[in-house]
């Protein structure tokens, strides 16, 4: 590459991602810099509004704007895919929270919010898992693995309930569990969670040949207040709920027909 072009295209870029404070590059036709700047926005205007409509929706068009023109002009983003730059866009604002940005004073939950939503595009681009038909109830014995879409989230804002008609301004004294996942339709699904189910999913996730007995002993000591007992009926419970939605699968053979849902 001449030296020339290489001026021309970064004083180009430069203008593109920064058009307010870099003079427009005046070996260029005005016209056509400002189509592609029109371009560069709008795209990922529409990319973002389309991933984020609930953050979009409830901050202030001045404010969102502000946004998408801070995630063009400050931030490098490493990804070469278009579709994978929402994700990008969680660390531009995770950059502005270290910051103090001042949208963190006026939407403190900014973050978790769109990582929420970030969520169910991930599910959703994910491959289809297989999820075989429920024929019996799990058993002890029975090895646990989490269907390969779900994501179990913790969060210090109900993200679930927040839209135009709830902004909360004070963070709750208890967290808000949640999985996502996609199902037998190959739709992204939500669930929520209370601690203890929360908690089993985690540990699943990370014990992925554990049999249900062995999950029902690693609670026992992680909740020493519920007897083991207990524990074991309420984790048949989960497991079986869990299953019939395609959350939780048994291995092929374990317990169920290896038939798979049309």
């Amino acid at each position: 590459m001449s030296s020339a072009l290489h001026t021309i295209q970064t004083r180009f870029t430069r203008f593109l991602r920064n058009p307010i404070a870099r003079p427009i590059p005046t070996d260029l036709p005005a016209k056509r810099i400002q189509i592609y700047q029109d371009l560069v926005f709008r795209n990922l205007e529409n990319l973002l509004s389309g991933t984020f409509p609930v953050v979009k929706n409830i901050t202030e068009p001045q404010s969102w704007e502000t946004l998408v023109c801070g995630f063009i002009r400050d931030y490098r983003a490493t990804t070469p895919h278009f579709p994978l730059l929402p994700q990008e866009f969680l660390g531009y604002l995770q950059d502005l929270s270290k910051n103090d940005d001042l949208i963190f004073d006026r939407y403190p939950f900014i973050w978790e919010l769109a990582h929420y939503e970030w969520v169910e595009l991930d599910v959703q681009i994910a491959e289809t898992p297989e999820l075989p038909q429920i024929t019996a109830a799990t058993k002890a014995d029975n090895a646990l693995e989490l269907n390969s879409t779900a994501h179990i989230l913790a969060y210090e804002w109900p993200v679930h309930q927040i839209g135009p008609g709830f902004i909360p301004t004070q963070r709750p004294g208890a967290p808000t569990f949640l999985a996502a996942f996609q199902n037998a339709a190959a739709d992204c699904e939500f669930m929520s969670l209370t601690p203890l189910a929360a908690l089993l999913l985690e540990n699943i996730e990370r014990h992925r040949t554990c049999s249900l007995a062995d999950h029902v002993a690693l609670l026992a000591q992680q909740h020493d207040a519920l007897s083991q007992q207990s524990l074991f009926d309420d984790a048949v419970n989960l497991v079986d709920r869990m299953r019939r939605r395609g959350l939780v699968l048994c291995p092929r053979g374990q317990a169920n027909s290896s038939e798979k849902r049309s």
